[in-house]
């Protein structure tokens, strides 16, 4: 049975402090239609501003997702967002007055209580997106690693070590968000480390932080000297910070792993940023919200490529993208210029992988060169050109009223000759994305896994009204 696309069946108010601004802010979530995904619109302004929660929209990543748009911000969004799809709504419009929502105890809860009772299915069948091969994030440098692995439904694995005998190594596994997003993970509230507070202060964020929407941790010893001063900076009573290690104004973790339970929720915030939601197992060790966007992106990519790969494939056997007469819908070249027969492999704005067969019939073979055929090189450059227009093609939107034209070529070597009975496989990278019309790739064409010829190659997108 087919699960429905939810949504809240009437507004729902509440009003708080946002955690870095310390703006006074009342959020008011409201129904929305079907297929109409989350979005924030401000309403303090002379003209409201909607702001998609989807990738698109993330501007920055400081202590916190901001997403943006128009120069209108609206900070730490990820314990709205996460309230959200942890109780598995799909449509809703979250109204606020002010660039941050209220912080309230630092967790969901808040978010969750208020709406886990208002919740109403509608018409429309929910989309997933369904991980089909394995998603990897890494940076070495910090120990970060993220993977996202094929699964039947929605899971997390989560690791953090930290070098602090408060914390030390934690560890916490979701395998059902129904039965524990709830009363396991929306309750978990946001932590950093004393170090952290003092760098916040200074930067001039948290303005609307203190110890009951935060738990701050000792991260280093200090003495009596040392730590009067930080109380009085930070504004603190006397005796709030312990002498060698612990949790400030001796809060007590609502569950003993709480630090990593508070990832795994950061990690739902900032998944809904895909814009649809997604059943994979994804295991992470030592993330955060900049790991996580990251992640995102990398999962919006397989989002397209599948989208495209399911408008086009005529069988699951299938073990390419395009063929022929998917080719020329796309491209204006035909015999005997077409010179691209399969696309096997398609990464929207990324990479794209061609193939070309060819025959001894080909046209160009009568002259060049009787009695020892060689492809031409420039026709070789062609059909990485004409692979590189595929990938520009499925990078935009309404690629039907859309013409590609190269406009310069640079760095061209030629490798081997290629001739009849050879398989021409062309790899195109997207060097420079996109942008004012105009991209840079760079092409390799093989034959047999050995290079034959490469470039680097400018194109150019117009409008097809252009060419006339």
């Amino acid at each position: 049975m087919l699960e429905k696309q939810r949504t809240i069946a009437k507004d729902a108010k509440i009003s708080g402090t946002g955690l870095h601004t310390g703006c006074k802010s009342e959020l008011i979530f409201k129904p929305a239609p079907e297929g109409h995904g989350i979005s924030f619109i401000r309403t303090d302004l002379e003209k409201p501003v909607e702001i998609p929660a989807t990738i698109d929209f993330v501007d920055s990543i400081s202590r916190g997702t901001i997403l943006s748009r128009d120069g209108v911000k609206i900070h730490t969004v990820e314990h709205v967002l996460a309230a959200v799809t942890g109780l598995n709504i799909d449509n809703i419009i979250i109204e606020l007055n002010a660039e941050e929502p209220p912080v309230m105890d630092g967790s969901s809860i808040d978010f969750v209580n208020l709406l886990k009772d208002n919740i109403t299915d509608q018409d429309k069948p929910k989309q997933y997106f369904e991980v089909k091969d394995i998603i990897t994030y890494k940076n070495e440098e910090k120990g970060i690693e993220l993977i996202a692995v094929p699964a039947e439904k929605f899971k997390v694995t989560y690791m953090v070590d930290y070098q602090n005998p408060a914390l030390g190594t934690q560890f916490t596994s979701l395998y059902d968000l129904d039965e524990e997003f709830i009363k396991d993970y929306a309750p978990t509230r946001t932590f950093c480390f004393l170090t952290e507070v003092e760098q916040l202060k200074d930067a001039g964020l948290i303005k609307g932080g203190s110890l009951d929407n935060s738990v701050v941790i000792l991260d280093r010893e200090l003495n009596p000297e040392e730590r009067k001063k930080i109380e009085d900076k930070l504004g603190m009573g006397e005796g709030i910070i312990p002498e060698t290690k612990g949790v400030l104004g001796s809060v007590e973790f609502r569950f003993k792993n709480e630090p990593v339970r508070h990832k795994v929720l950061d990690l739902i915030g900032d998944l809904t940023l895909l814009g649809k939601p997604v059943r994979a197992h994804f295991l992470c060790a030592r993330g955060g919200h900049a790991a996580h966007i990251e992640l995102v992106r990398m999962l919006k990519q397989a989002v397209a490529k599948h989208e495209i790969i399911n408008k086009f494939k005529r069988s699951p056997n299938e073990d390419f993208v395009f063929d022929v007469k998917d080719i020329m819908n796309l491209l204006p070249h035909r015999y005997p210029m077409l010179l691209v027969d399969r696309l096997l492999e398609m990464t929207p704005g990324k990479r794209a992988v061609g193939l070309k067969n060819v025959t001894v019939n080909e046209d160009f073979f009568n002259g060049h060169f009787p009695g020892k055929p060689v492809m031409p090189g420039v026709l070789i450059i062609e059909a990485m050109g004409q692979t590189g227009g595929l990938l520009l093609m499925n990078s935009i939107d309404d690629p039907t009223t859309k013409v590609v034209y190269f406009t310069g070529l640079d760095n061209i070597k030629f490798r081997r000759t290629v001739v009849p009975g050879d398989q021409l496989v062309m790899h195109l990278e997207m060097t420079r994305p996109l942008s004012r019309g105009i991209c840079r790739m760079k092409g390799i064409a093989y034959v047999d896994g050995q290079k034959c010829a490469e470039a680097e190659m400018t194109a150019m997108v117009i409008d097809k009204e252009g060419d006339k």
